[in-house]
This record gives structure tokens, C-alpha cells and sequence, in this order.
């Protein structure tokens, strides 16, 4: 009796998790019992598991895998058929109503006023429609039907045959799907549709370019099947939000990210990828990729069964998810880019008040990165640093980016505008999760020198600028501005440009500090029991020692950045621009325009 599979990773792309996610899908239907899909650190394939063996599958009476899509008013012949115009109008019904009460708040809502939201898969079904055109004569839809005129049976014993070596050889997959079918040739396979495999397409699909022509691919319905019935499982389709001045009836892009699963029970992949699409909300192109992996990190750590308190990492759980980028060509789309996002390897549970503070950093995190606007070019840059932080996990890409931020932050808050700071606290919990044990970090951090300093940073830029353009509090009398001491414009560009050699650092820190110091003193010369001004902490020459001393001991070059980085960083009792505890939501990056 069979209860083990496995499915080879032969494209290096999220085909061959959707081919995974769909074999899971099926034992689950043929009754299988605690379905898991593990894969091993470099392995070349997928094993999926199930308690409870796998009989043969031949006589099996046909079973919903995927629905159908239907589009011209088709008449529907079961209750898993999506009616694609019903869900259309139910979705621009919903965002015409939610323009025109922005005001409104939930709770002042009455039962029945609001209209129904749409679907949270409603990106999967139209990206289908739109890549699949026309859907009624694609391969997907035939499949379905091939399925229904009573194959069933036999394309499900194909699959569970081919997939059940152990050794996950793709070629001899190939054979035994063959050998299910004898002679039929025909009626085995079906065209490649590239939305489920972004390395197939027109032309050129061969190893060896020896007969190029036009024609599309061609695949084996029993793998086809499990792809399109893994689709529905792991993946989730976005329109990559375009610039306000971009042309609003413009066909647009389309993302695609399919989780790629390290070992997890698929019923509770189910379940967190249902949490997942209920709080995913999109972005622009660079945006998807790091609020999908922040996102997914947090619905699992949510998931107290998927992440357990004792040393848990949502990493290995779900590795991250594969993508394609499909370019819109005018009358059709293609694929731009093939790559991977990964979940953030810095995040362990250790136990519950741990994963409490794990899911504010990922609220921070999200909150400050969804705030950017990808069509400005700072801030465009200011993902791709934090893009590639999450996909190394390497501390001098998170720091290269904190001190770009801070920056960028300071350059916000000065044109009046709101904008939200990392916390300090917050960012120590992740400089601990990136120190592998070591210590070092936690050193640096914790010593007096470097505190002190920091502060002194901190009071010159945002504390000094916050002072001239003080946060309007609602239900509060305004503060007045305090031009007392000078906003330090520049300072963390200065010191992140002579941060590369050690002692050009150490001049220019020494320069702030004799900058800072003689202000201090200036103000304090100025104050007066009449006149009283606010005072701020002395910075000592043993400060400057320590931090010298800290340089000598590590790496200089990651004390300096470390130091600009929690300068500007605020303390969780500072005073910030009010923001709305709302994440941005709007249509556009939720589904986007549906006229493509």
C-alpha cells in the first residue's frame, strides 16, 4: 500500500510546489489522514506523506479538484463552478460602496448595511480569466471536463503511480504515466498554460533548439491536473500597484507568489494560507514580495500549532514563496522575472512572551515598509535593501538600510508629513536574532557609551526637528515650536560616508560630539530661572572612549553603522507625527482594476 510520494523540483520554479500542493490536495480527497509535505535542505524533490495508505484510485468517483470558471453565463453544473461576472460585480459593488463611506468605521455599521466584501481569492480567479483568454477553450477548463466524463478514476491512479517512487526520478515519473495509459497518447496530455509554469511558453522550449516552432508545450493531464488544483492551495495573484499619475484604465502587471512548503501538515497549510489572503492587502511589484513574507511570518506565528513556543522558526515551516512577474505586452503578458522571497530566518520562538514580541516587530516592520511610495525613487530603493536583507538575512544589509531610512525619515517628517520611526527595543529584538549566538551585539548595545551617544544623535535630528514642528495631538492644545537647539540636516549620510574606515569615523563622531557639546553649553549659558531652556545629556570623552574601544574589539565598520542606525531609531516613549493604526488599504492594492 502506497503513502508515500514524491514530486521532483525539476523547473527550480513554483510549478513544482503547485504539482506538490495539488498530490496533497488529492490524497486528502482519496481519504488520506495527516497529509505532510516536507522537503530537505537542498533536496532535489517534495515527499508527501499520509498516515493512512493510499488504495488504488482507478474506480474513484469523480471529485471537484479545481472549480470551473465560467464567464459568458454558462450554466452552472455544480456548486464548486465560480460564476467569474457574479464575483466582478459583487467586488466593484463593494469598493464603489467603500469610496463613498471612507468616513465611516465599522462598528458604526449596522447588520446588513455594509454590501458583501468580495472574495479574498478574487485575484486568483481573475488573473485566470485574464492569462487563460479565452478561458472556455483552455487547457484548464478541458481538463475539467476530461475529468468529469468519467477519466477521473484513472488520470488520479496515473498520478498516485508516478509520483510514488521514492526516488523522485522525473523520467521515469514520465514512464509510468505512459504505461497508465498504453497506447492512448491522446488522450494523456494537454497544453502547458504558463500561468501554472512561468519557464514554459511559445517557441523555443526544447534543450536543444533542433525543430523551433510556434506551437505551445505539451504535458501529461495527470500532472496539469495537480497544478491547477494546487493553484487554489498555496498561491495568491496581485496586481503590483502603479504610480497616481500612470493611466487608470491601463491593463496592468501581474504577480504571482506560490508558498514553497519546508514541513508542514497540509490541512494546517490550508488554514494559514486562508489567515494569510484574509490579511494580505498588495502593493507595488517590490512591496508584494516583502509584505507577502512579513505577512505569512506573522499569520504563523499566530498559528500556535504551526510555530510551537519551543524553538520555532516560521522559516521551517514555509521556506518562502516562489514568484513570477507577468509584464503586460499590450494584448497579452510574459514573464519579466522568475525569483524567491524568503520568510525572515532572524525570527525564532523561544516561548509565548517571545512570540508576542516577535508579531510587534512584524507590525512595525509592515506598517513602515507599506507607507512607502514605490514610484518615488527613495523609496523604491529603501525596499530593494530591505528585499534583500529578507532574502540573505545579512546585518549589513538591514543596517545599510535602517541608515537610508533614517535619512529618509528625517527628510519626511521636515516637509510636514507623517511618517513612522522604528523603535528601539523593537529593533534590538531583531539585532538579536541576527547575532548567531555570539554576543557581540548585544555588547555593543548594551553599553553606556554607545547609549549615550546614540542619544546624542537622536536629540540633534528627530528629537531636535520634533521640538521645531511638534506633533499635533487631537484632543490636546498645540505645543509650541522650540527652536532651542540646531536640526542636524545630513548627519547620518556624513557619518555612514567615513563609517568604512575607522579612523575617519572616530574624527567625524569626535566632530558631532564637539558640535554637540558647544551647543549645550551655548544653551546653558543662555537659561536663566526667568528664562528656562531645555537641556540636554552631556556627552563625556569616556563615551567616546567606549565607543573606540568597541571599534578596536569588532568590527569597526558595524559599530559605526549600528550607532547611526539606533541614533535614529526613536525610544518607545517619544513623541511621533499621529498615525492611524489602520495599514493602507484602497482597491488598487488589494485586486487592482479588473478591465485588463
Amino acid at each position: 500500500m502506497r503513502n508515500k510520494f514524491c514530486v521532483p523540483c525539476t523547473t527550480g520554479t513554483y510549478a513544482d510546489t503547485l504539482t506538490t500542493l495539488g498530490l496533497a490536495k488529492l490524497l486528502t480527497a482519496l481519504g488520506g489522514t495527516e497529509i505532510r509535505i516536507q522537503r530537505s535542505l537542498n533536496s532535489a524533490y517534495y515527499q508527501v506523506s499520509s498516515e493512512t495508505p493510499i488504495p488504488d484510485a482507478t474506480q474513484t468517483p469523480f471529485q471537484h479538484l479545481f472549480p470551473r470558471i465560467l464567464t459568458n453565463g454558462e450554466p452552472s453544473t455544480s456548486a464548486a463552478d465560480i460564476d467569474y461576472e457574479y464575483e466582478k460585480a459583487k467586488r466593484n459593488k463593494y469598493f464603489k460602496w467603500k469610496n463613498e463611506n471612507r468616513t465611516v468605521k465599522p462598528e458604526m455599521l449596522g447588520e446588513g448595511e455594509a454590501p458583501e466584501a468580495p472574495r479574498r481569492d478574487y485575484t486568483l480567479i481573475s488573473s485566470l480569466v485574464d492569462m487563460l483568454k479565452p478561458i472556455a477553450g483552455s487547457s484548464y477548463i478541458k481538463t475539467a471536463e476530461a475529468l468529469a466524463r468519467g477519466s477521473f478514476g484513472r488520470y488520479v491512479e496515473a498520478a498516485l503511480e508516478g509520483f510514488a517512487s521514492l526516488d523522485g526520478d522525473p523520467v521515469r515519473i514520465e514512464a509510468r504515466l505512459k504505461q497508465s495509459f498504453g497506447k492512448q497518447k491522446g488522450e494523456l496530455r494537454t497544453s502547458v498554460v504558463q500561468i501554472f509554469n512561468p519557464m514554459a511558453g511559445k517557441g523555443m522550449n526544447a534543450s536543444k533548439p533542433n525543430s523551433i516552432g510556434m506551437g505551445g508545450l505539451e504535458s501529461p493531464i495527470p500532472i496539469e491536473m495537480l497544478k491547477f488544483s494546487g493553484w487554489w492551495s498555496g498561491a495568491v495573484a496581485a496586481t503590483p500597484r502603479k504610480p497616481k499619475a500612470a493611466t487608470p484604465r491601463k491593463p496592468k502587471d501581474l504577480k504571482v507568489l506560490v508558498i514553497a512548503p519546508q514541513d508542514i501538515n497540509y490541512g494546517m497549510l490550508e488554514s494559514v494560507m486562508s489567515a494569510f489572503r484574509e490579511a494580505f492587502y498588495g502593493g507595488g511589484a517590490v512591496q508584494i514580495d516583502v509584505l507577502a513574507s512579513l505577512g505569512l511570518t506573522e499569520v504563523l506565528l499566530r498559528n500556535h500549532e504551526a510555530v510551537p513556543s519551543r524553538r520555532g522558526r516560521p522559516r521551517h515551516v514555509i521556506a518562502g514563496f516562489n514568484s513570477a512577474y507577468f509584464k503586460n505586452l499590450g494584448n497579452a503578458k510574459g514573464v519579466s522575472n522568475i525569483s524567491f522571497i524568503g520568510l525572515p530566518d532572524w525570527v525564532e520562538v523561544r516561548d509565548d512572551s517571545d512570540r508576542q514580541l516577535w508579531l510587534e516587530v512584524l507590525r512595525e516592520h509592515k506598517s513602515i515598509l507599506s507607507r512607502l511610495d514605490e514610484s518615488r525613487s527613495e523609496a523604491h530603493s529603501l525596499l530593494e535593501q530591505y528585499r534583500d536583507f529578507l532574502s540573505l538575512g545579512l546585518l549589513e544589509h538591514f543596517l545599510e538600510f535602517l541608515v537610508d531610512y533614517g535619512a529618509y525619515a528625517l527628510a519626511v517628517a521636515d516637509r510636514n508629513e507623517p511618517i513612522q520611526w522604528f523603535t528601539t527595543n523593537l529593533l534590538r529584538r531583531v539585532f538579536m536574532g541576527l547575532d548567531n549566538d555570539t554576543g557581540s551585539l548585544s555588547e555593543i548595545l548594551g553599553n553606556p557609551g554607545f547609549q549615550n551617544i546614540a542619544r546624542a544623535i537622536r536629540l540633534s535630528t528627530r528629537g531636535a526637528l520634533y521640538a521645531r514642528k511638534p506633533p499635533v495631538i487631537e484632543g490636546q492644545p498645540p505645543k509650541q515650536p522650540d527652536r532651542t537647539y540646531e536640526v542636524r540636516y545630513g548627519l547620518a549620510q556624513e557619518l555612514k560616508r567615513k563609517a568604512v574606515y575607522k579612523s575617519e569615523f572616530a574624527a567625524a563622531l569626535a566632530g558631532f560630539i564637539s558640535e554637540y557639546m558647544t551647543e549645550n553649553l551655548r544653551v546653558a549659558d543662555r537659561t536663566s530661572p526667568e528664562r528656562p531652556l531645555p537641556q540636554r545629556p552631556a556627552v563625556t570623552t569616556t563615551d567616546l572612549e567606549q565607543v573606540i574601544a568597541l571599534m578596536d574589539k569588532h568590527d569597526p565598520e558595524t559599530v559605526a553603522m549600528l550607532l547611526i542606525a539606533y541614533g535614529y531609531a526613536k525610544e518607545p516613549r517619544d513623541a511621533d507625527e499621529p498615525l492611524t493604526d489602520d495599514l493602507p488599504q484602497d482597491e488598487n492594492m488589494i485586486e487592482g482594476d479588473d478591465d485588463q
